[in-house]
């Protein structure tokens, strides 16, 4: 009883502050809108608000009209009982920063992705109407339309396919304004708006341009959950999408965009190959990417031609590394040293860092299979030098990545070595890494870095009496396969098998304990099966050494030897 005696000084105060900050016909408005449910997030949603000089609401309802025809039944449209207009007692820079602030305000609770606001003329035939978006940057200007009998010109559709089209690419902007940081709950429900969209057009609805925006976004953003998320759907959906796109992005009608394409086509190749057994995806990144430097050329565009050239390295270095041959590997340093003619630090300081921690990663495998440490060296210092710029509060992911990949080169130094302080300084670089590389954030990262974190205590443990540091090896083995599955990433699930292999083997001499030795057999001979099916030769001839070395300590441990020689 004591509330409802209340209701109506309730409203009579909020009407009374309303007439002070509100213009009189706007404050009940202004309540109701309170009470408006948000779109649910599964669609794009533009927001509509009222127009002022629109009493009876006509002219609103046709822009609604317009804008139903070209966004068709796929985009969701929401009114607003408000109308948004410019203060005009502020100065004009201060009122459409104001405007600004209140029309993204308005687009954050309705949950909209772009508002469309204006004013109907003196002459009640010419409306004047803004639109702008809930992220990025906005102005508070307005174009005007000529009513031709009762309908909008058909340049209102063309306008608003363009500002649908920006919209749509702003939305998966942060996939490559944020790169380095986690985004996969930011970006999940941008891709389920993004694949809610038709995949074709449709007659009088989603114009061929509008929609290889929206394919290229949804690649953009699958490729960012896909990586981040380990998840390889995301991949396959990224690579669609691409696909998609490139129907309309011709090369003979938009060289630039085409070659922009097919750049980041390479990248979700050179992503999914990497987890593959069978090189042709990455074969097909390489392709992907001359593709694209067939426009991004150096002279014409000189950081793309120099991403792109980055990104031909990683290619060329994944291949590489696969291969007995080092021609792929010493093909990708070129690539990385011709695209730091273009990317210097001072310039593009983010760049220059992620291209030379590439050029480390290269150098470390051409490292790993000389007798000397000059390349090792080299990729150290590489990784040090990218530490400087890509630093854990900037970017968080790719320091974790330079920090692990740093642990690799100081782990193979310190093999080669009697000191063990190297070999410290990789365990303790793997830790670091992992600090961001969580399970829940990057699944296949953590795991990757858990993997290269057993190979350090595995080799501190071969030169220690006791077994605590290999015991710790097999824990963070067995960890590394929690995620790095033989369905999902099949030659590091060999890999990581192999590692397992050779430290249960380990165990198995110093114990004189057959079942760890068995163990290794099946670890390694696993690993064997699938580096063959995937005709790995670098990897096939190390792991057959493994495994004869197991096979023949297993063999000594049941005639009941003693004494038989290391792993």
């Amino acid at each position: 009883m004591l509330w409802e005696s209340q209701i109506p000084s309730v409203l009579k105060a909020l009407a009374g502050l309303a007439e002070k900050v509100l213009p009189w016909r706007n404050w009940w408005a202004a309540i109701l809108a309170l009470f408006y449910k948000p779109a649910p997030g599964t669609h794009f949603t533009i927001l509509v608000t009222k127009l002022d000089r629109d009493a009876d609401g006509r002219h609103r309802d046709h822009v609604l009209q317009a804008i139903a025809n070209v966004a068709g039944n796929d985009i969701h449209i929401l009114r607003d009982p408000r109308v948004l207009r410019l203060n005009e007692r502020l100065v004009s820079a201060e009122a459409d920063a104001e405007l600004v602030r209140t029309a993204q305000k308005w687009l954050g609770r309705r949950k909209a992705d772009i508002l469309i606001w204006g004013e109907v003329a003196e002459d009640n035939k010419t409306l004047r109407l803004g639109h702008i978006p809930r992220i990025g940057g906005a102005n508070a200007r307005k174009s005007a339309y000529h009513l031709e009998r009762t309908e909008l010109p058909a340049k209102f559709s063309q306008d608003w396919a363009d500002i649908l089209g920006a919209v749509v690419l702003s939305d998966a902007s942060p996939a490559v304004e944020r790169g380095g940081q986690y985004l996969v709950e930011m970006l999940k429900p941008v891709a389920q708006r993004l694949e809610a969209l038709p995949a074709k057009p449709n007659p009088g609805a989603h114009g061929a341009e509008f929609l290889a925006k929206a394919h290229f976004s949804l690649g953009l953003v699958s490729h960012v959950l896909g990586t981040q998320a380990g998840d390889n759907e995301y991949l396959s959906k990224a690579i669609t999408a691409f696909e998609a796109a490139l129907r309309e992005y011709t090369r003979e009608r938009v060289p630039l965009q085409w070659a922009r394409t097919k750049n980041n086509l390479g990248n979700v190749l050179w992503e999914l190959g990497r987890r593959e057994t069978d090189a042709g995806r990455l074969e097909q990144a390489v392709s992907a990417y001359e593709d694209a430097l067939q426009e991004y050329t150096r002279k014409r565009v000189p950081l793309d031609w120099a991403g792109t050239k980055n990104n031909l390295g990683t290619a060329l270095s994944e291949l590489g590394g696969r291969e007995n041959d080092t021609a792929r590997l010493k093909q990708a340093v070129s690539a990385y040293e011709e695209a730091l003619q273009e990317r210097t630090r001072q310039r593009v300081p983010l760049d220059w860092a992620g291209t030379k921690n590439n050029l480390g990663t290269a150098l470390m495998e051409l490292g790993r299979r000389e007798t000397g440490t000059a390349r090792l060296e080299q990729a150290v210092s590489a990784y040090e030098d990218s530490l400087q710029e890509l630093t854990r509060e900037r970017v968080p992911l790719q320091w974790a990545m330079t920090k692990n990949n740093l642990g690799n080169a100081l782990l193979e130094l310190g093999e080669r070595e009697n000191d063990t302080s190297r070999l410290k300084q990789a365990v303790s670089a793997y830790e670091e890494a992992l600090q961001e590389r969580t399970r829940q954030r990057v699944p296949l990262d953590w795991a990757m870095t858990k993997n290269n974190l057993g190979a350090a205590l595995m080799e501190l443990g071969r030169r220690e009496t006791g077994t605590a540091r290999l015991e710790q090896a097999v824990s963070a083995y067995s960890e590394a396969l929690q995620e790095r599955s033989r369905q999902r990433v099949p030659l590091d699930w060999a890999m990581t098998k192999n590692n397992l292999g050779n430290v249960l083997s380990e165990l198995g001499r110093r114990e004189n304990d057959t079942a760890r030795l068995e163990q290794s057999v099946e670890a390694l001979s696993l690993s064997l099966e699938e580096f063959r099916k995937s005709g790995a030769s670098r990897y096939i001839a190390i792991t057959e050494g493994n495994l004869e070395q197991a096979r023949a300590l297993l063999a000594e441990r049941r005639l009941g030897v003693s004494g038989s020689t290391p792993a």
